[in-house]
């Protein structure tokens, strides 16, 4: 294995992230403390005070603690727990799952979560762009018959689908799930779901629709805590079959071997209850800031784009800058006054041929697919999201 690149995007975000006043360069929800997320869950202050204290620092269960694990496995059809790896966050349960299937052709949409492309690329795979592009209103889209034409001719061995859609805001549709499910399985093409931000897919159900369907060839990672605001806990999932989870699990015991005691039990608790109000909270909480951020691109004069039909992120477009140093002036204004947003070049938009087009079929393209914009983040107080927004037209107009 190669050694990995820079990370763009965390290079960014480490770098400004503690420091702006208004922080939507992240791509999870307004940070929570331990105290909210049990009070919300439904648990009063001084029995999880209690339950904490007296909370043995063991190591936890090699493949997870078994409650959470039954959890997670419900959330999926036709999975039991021997389905289910606890990890420490998505991040390590898409490293080892890299690890073990070794892929040598990977599909995936572009533009892309870095990660999702650079570890395979670093063990020696070839990346095999699924093109997704802005219009000039900034609103993405694909093809889906060029997608599998692209399958067709390439031929890979994985495709990898993140749904909901990190930077696009897409939520795939399930005629276009069940085309690559289809021809995944037709074509003995491992096939993973990277769905992090499924408690956020859907206005109406707790969860969005999942790939998984229970066959050999087919994995999801997952997590709550991108959408609930507490990347901190480092909790995710990796759903399999027994045999692949089996081999993951033993290289995961050289290297972090089991997750936080009290990352779990707080995973667990917030998990159980469902129909909490934290749960109820945390998706009004989004919808208000996409109505919000959709009121606001009906007026502006300064930026163009949409609402991410799931997830926190979506990318807004600059209007009437069309060079890079126009580009960069406006980016250190808003950083200057305070607001962070992430840079598109950290997201490599402009690095592969298709962005670069001027046309798609008889489609114009936006300079959005070139890097000309940011990625924003919703994952802000709705207070604050509202006076974020009025601000940064303040100071891009």
């Amino acid at each position: 294995m190669k050694a990995l690149r820079p990370f763009f995007m965390e290079d960014w975000l480490e770098s400004f992230r503690n420091k702006a006043v208004f922080n939507m360069g992240e791509s999870g929800g307004r940070p929570r403390t331990v105290k909210e997320l049990l009070e919300e869950s439904g648990y009063s202050e001084n029995s999880s005070f209690t339950e904490i204290m007296n909370l043995p620092l063991f190591d936890s269960p090699n493949r997870g603690r078994e409650d959470l694990r039954k959890l997670v496995a419900d959330m999926h059809s036709s999975t039991s727990t021997e389905n289910v790896l606890i990890t420490t966050g998505t991040s390590e349960a898409l490293f080892l799952l890299f690890r073990y299937l070794k892929p040598k052709k990977v599909a995936i949409p572009i533009p892309a979560f870095q990660l999702l492309y650079e570890i395979p690329a670093a063990m020696g795979a070839l990346i095999i762009p699924l093109p997704i592009r802005y219009n000039l209103d900034g609103v993405p889209f694909l093809d889906i018959n060029e997608w599998m034409t692209i399958l067709d001719n390439e031929n890979p061995d994985c495709i990898i689908i993140n749904n909901p859609h990190n930077p696009t805001g897409l939520v795939f549709s399930e005629e276009i799930l069940e085309k690559i499910v289809h021809y995944s399985n037709k074509n003995n093409c491992y096939l993973i779901g990277d769905e992090h931000y499924r408690f956020l897919s859907s206005e109406q159900n707790i969860l969005g629709n999942s790939l998984y369907c229970n066959k050999q060839n087919i994995f999801i990672t997952g997590s709550f805590i991108k959408c609930f605001g507490c990347p901190g806990l480092r909790i995710g999932w990796c759903i399999g079959n027994k045999q692949a989870l089996d081999s993951i699990q033993n290289e995961k015991n050289y290297t972090t071997h089991t997750v936080n005691p009290f990352s779990e039990w707080l995973s667990y608790k917030v998990l159980l209850q469902q129909d909490s109000n934290l749960f109820k909270k945390i998706k009004n909480e989004w919808l208000i800031n996409r109505e919000t951020l959709k009121q606001f691109l009906v007026h502006s004069k300064t930026l163009y784009g949409i609402t991410p039909e799931g997830g926190l992120v979506t990318v807004l477009g600059l209007k009437n800058i069309d060079d890079e140093n126009a580009l960069n002036n406006k980016m250190e204004l808003l950083l200057s006054n305070g607001i962070f947003v992430l840079p598109l070049s950290s997201m490599e938009f402009g690095k592969f041929n298709f962005q670069n087009n001027i046309f798609y079929k008889e489609i114009k393209l936006s300079l959005i697919n070139k890097g000309f914009g940011f990625r924003l983040g919703l994952g802000i107080d709705p207070n604050k999201f509202k006076v974020a927004l009025d601000r940064m037209e303040q100071i891009l107009n």
